[in-house]
């Protein structure tokens, strides 16, 4: 994949922008926030997906105003040219992909055919460099890095890397060419001493006397060699820490002419940054001023009074004041509208009662007894009654009459007095809701206690004689029909049944109370509608805003309430724009102030670093940054050499130490190997007189050793499947990764030998990496500087993205990733790249840009 163009709706501080790579090696330069890290991630983003808040480290590049949010990257693969649209944020962006040579629109599945199977992380390890993560570089091994390369395009890589792992170390459990503890070494070495017991069964005594005293030399030899072996390797340690820290000195020498006092002050990146921020403030209160003008032009001609809120600004006060009483006039509307309500139902009860009542002969009601008539009526009645009785006696003979006039007075008024309470009783009850119902109650009590005594009184067998004249019975009896006839008159009960009289006094006693009851409401209602028509004719002045129908009470008030709410929302909203408008003018007061005083201490700045422009400026920090890092470098070797702790002689002739470290080496591994060799013989003699203690029967000793033999053979068996298996796997996974591991090694070994100049003419991968310099000495990475580390690391990247450009052609992206190195590595880093971009193509992103680049192969950022 070559990258020809790169289109950028809107990424970041990019907007609405073309940049054309034009170079198999493309250097982009910029200085700090021009936008080299937003240009690489709108490539990964266009390439394989913007990310989402959660997983964007360093945000997710939001455009500012209304540029659309992606971009897209014009590129060709085998020489065909194709466009990658990539926009908005949801699920990684919407993708369209064309065939620009064919002029067609291909299909999201047609784009990710062509790039499987790499995505972001892929990437990443393989064909991005940014920082050096020394923590990973420390743990990357063979396998580590076999991982990497076998796990892009091999389906299940990992848990077939995983199993072989797995099978590889219970294979090395058993058996180890030179272990000494694995299963099987131990079975054998068991089953030559059994075979060794067998042999020598027979032999005598003397033997182990013979073998101590070897033993006893053997050891004294031993002590010896160790003593002289740790000696050396103490002296060994001592001259390879010199070796080590030699370069550092040498690096630290280019610098002795480089002093603090070069540097000046005014120009760190605290200051550019101080200078940015002013620039950046003057531009926002460039811009507040412009802003807040609009916003005082707006308000200005918002500004403005409606006829009805001039009206309502003339006469504020009344209106207030009579807003204050509508929800007091609210609550009368309300009592003079259920007072009209409840006058129709107090008639509604008048005529519904009226018509249960008997009317007299001209039709009306006749009028309600007070107490005296009530009680007058009800012992005229008992008299009439009594006195009909007893002229009704006198007509028989005077035996039987005595005796019937005795009995008759006796039951008679008994029955009199009965009837009289239980008419009591039930003009109570109809006149419960009056204050003659409870008199009623105790009336009817005591006429019915009075009967029962009478009854009592008066014995039933002695006879009384009947001594009443029949005539003045006679003129009773008339004067009690007058009474009762002058009631009738004065009460108007014509026509009515004199046994109703008493029982139509309950409702007419409530018909009068519900006409009193209307006739209280009805003055009530007059005096709440002529304060309520007080209270509109104060309302009077606004005549011309306010119509209503006054006998529509609340529907008045709340007339009158909406349009004074309506009046005060218009003075509100008056008030508040005039007042927004007032608040702008003093923000913009304020803003003016701090425009001056950022533009003044802008040209302070200025003035006091004798610079006169922007430019002037800018160039001033480069140099000084310059200046900066390599005063940084100094302190870092000077670090470096002081933690190493150790004495190097002024003298020193490096080729002489590097012979002397050899010659020395040599020495040590042969006193190692003698070292070993005595223990090996101590181990066998020692073994033997073991052996010789622990002797027993032949026949037995033959058993154990047949028993052996057979426990080796299982183990080795199992032993030859485990490898087998492993082996297996691993061939299967080196055909579906087609050999990349070998060529990426080499690779690595060459671009090694290329950044370093020679230096170092081999990588060792096992466990760990090492690395072997000219002279064959051996470094683990953790001693190497750091530097050469990078070197190291450059080199084990670029191995694998050239070992998979020919199946996955992808750009290499490079983030500065040679800030640490000198001039010479620098140059030898340009010259790997010059090699690499002639497979494939390489974009490097860098913020320091040496002499010696050719200018044709430079984007420079400050010129988009």
């Amino acid at each position: 994949m070559i990258i020809k163009q790169l289109n950028i709706y809107g990424f970041g501080r990019w907007i609405d922008q073309q940049i054309d790579i034009q170079n198999p090696l493309q250097v982009v330069y910029g200085p700090n926030e021009a936008g080299k890290s937003t240009i690489i991630a709108f490539i990964k983003g266009i390439l394989f997906g913007f990310t989402d808040k959660k997983h964007s480290i360093h945000g997710q590049y939001q455009p500012k105003g209304n540029a659309p949010y992606g971009g897209e990257i014009i590129f060709s693969v085998d020489d065909h040219d194709y466009k990658l649209v990539r926009i908005g944020l949801k699920y990684g962006g919407t993708v369209k992909f064309y065939d620009l040579d064919a002029d067609t629109e291909l299909t999201d599945e047609d784009y990710e055919e062509l790039i499987s199977p790499i995505d972001r992380t892929a990437y990443d390890q393989l064909f991005y460099f940014g920082s050096v993560d020394q923590g990973e570089l420390y743990k990357m091994g063979r396998d580590e890095l076999r991982m990497r390369i076998q796990s892009i395009g091999v389906a299940g890589a990992g848990e077939w890397m995983a199993l072989q792992a797995d099978l590889d170390k219970q294979s090395a459990k058993l058996y180890a060419p030179r272990g000494r503890t694995k299963t099987i070494n131990v079975q054998i070495a068991e089953y030559k001493a059994l075979g060794k017991q067998v042999t020598d069964a027979k032999e005598d005594f003397p033997k182990y006397q013979q073998l101590q005293a070897a033993l006893k030399g053997k050891r004294e030899s031993l002590v010896k060699l160790q003593t002289t072996l740790k000696e050396n390797d103490h002296e060994l340690d001592e001259k390879r820490h010199i070796q080590t820290v030699l370069p550092l000195v040498n690096q630290l020498s280019q610098y002795d002419n480089l002093k603090a006092s070069q540097l000046k002050k005014g120009f760190s990146n605290d200051d550019l940054n101080t200078f940015n921020q002013l620039n950046l403030q003057v531009d926002n209160l460039k811009q507040q001023l412009a802003e807040k003008q609009q916003g005082i032009d707006k308000l200005a001609a918002q500004l403005s009074v409606s006829p009805a809120q001039q009206f309502y600004e003339d006469h504020r006060d009344v209106i207030n004041q009579l807003g204050e009483q509508l929800p007091e006039e609210r609550k009368r509307a309300l009592q003079i509208e259920m007072t009209v309500n409840q006058f129709a139902e107090t008639q509604q009860q008048i005529d519904e009662k009226s018509s249960l009542v008997q009317k007299n002969d001209q039709g009306h009601l006749p009028k309600v007894f007070d107490m005296a008539t009530f009680t007058q009526v009800n012992e005229l009645l008992r008299d009439r009654q009594n006195l009909s009785d007893k002229l009704a006696d006198l007509k028989d003979n005077e035996h039987r009459r005595t005796q019937q006039a005795s009995q008759s007075n006796k039951q008679g008024g008994t029955v009199i007095w009965y009837g009289a309470a239980i008419a009591l009783v039930v003009a109570a009850f109809l006149l419960n809701s009056t204050s003659f119902g409870w008199i009623g109650y105790v009336l009817a009590i005591v006429s019915a206690v009075w009967g029962w005594y009478s009854a009592k009184k008066s014995p039933v067998a002695a006879p009384v004689q009947n001594t009443d004249d029949p005539a003045r019975l006679k003129n009773q009896l008339a004067q009690i029909e007058d009474n009762i006839s002058k009631i009738r008159n004065q009460f108007e009960l014509q026509g009515v049944d004199e046994s109703d009289w008493i029982s139509i006094q309950g409702p007419l006693q409530q018909i009068l109370d519900l006409k009193t009851n209307y006739q209280k409401q009805k003055t009530a209602l007059a005096v709440t509608q002529d304060q309520y028509n007080h209270y509109l004719e104060k309302w009077q002045f606004a005549g011309d805003w306010l119509k209503f129908d006054q006998t529509r009470y609340s529907e008045t008030i709340e007339t009158i309430n909406t349009t004074v709410q309506h009046w005060q929302e218009l003075s509100d909203v008056y008030h508040r724009k005039k007042l927004a408008l007032d608040e702008a003018q003093k923000s913009i007061q304020t803003v003016q102030s701090k425009f001056t005083q950022s533009t003044e201490a802008k040209s302070k700045f200025l003035a006091e670093r004798g610079i006169q422009s922007d430019e002037a400026f800018k160039a001033s920090v480069e140099t000084q940054t310059e200046l900066s890092n390599r005063l940084r470098r100094k302190a870092d070797l000077e670090k470096q050499i002081e933690a190493a702790n150790v004495q190097i002689p002024k003298d020193i002739d490096q080729y002489r130490l590097d012979d002397d470290i050899k010659d020395m080496s040599a020495k040590t591994r042969q006193i190692r190997n003698q070292v070993d060799d005595l223990n090996r013989e101590a181990t066998q003699i020692n073994t033997e007189i073991e052996g010789l203690v622990k002797n027993g029967k032949y026949y037995d000793l033959r058993q154990s050793l047949a028993n052996k033999q057979t426990e080796i053979v299982e183990n080795v068996q199992k032993y030859f499947a485990l490898k087998l298996s492993s082996e297996w796997i691993q061939s299967v996974l080196d055909i579906a990764s087609k050999g990349r591991l070998p060529k990426t090694l080499e690779l690595a070994k060459k671009y090694f030998a290329t950044l370093t100049d020679g230096a170092y003419k081999e990588i060792i991968f096992k466990n760990e990496i090492s690395v072997v310099r000219n002279d064959d000495v051996h470094f683990p990475i953790n001693e190497l500087s750091t530097g050469t580390l990078e070197q190291l690391y450059l080199a084990l990247i670029f191995s694998m993205s050239v070992g998979f450009s020919d199946q996955y052609p992808m750009p290499i992206m490079i983030d500065d990733g040679f800030v640490n190195f000198d001039k010479d590595r620098k140059a030898a880093a340009g010259k790997m790249l010059q090699q690499i971009s002639e497979k494939t193509q390489v974009i490097y992103f860098t913020a320091n840009l040496d002499g010696n680049n050719d200018g044709q192969l430079v984007l420079d950022l400050n010129k988009l």
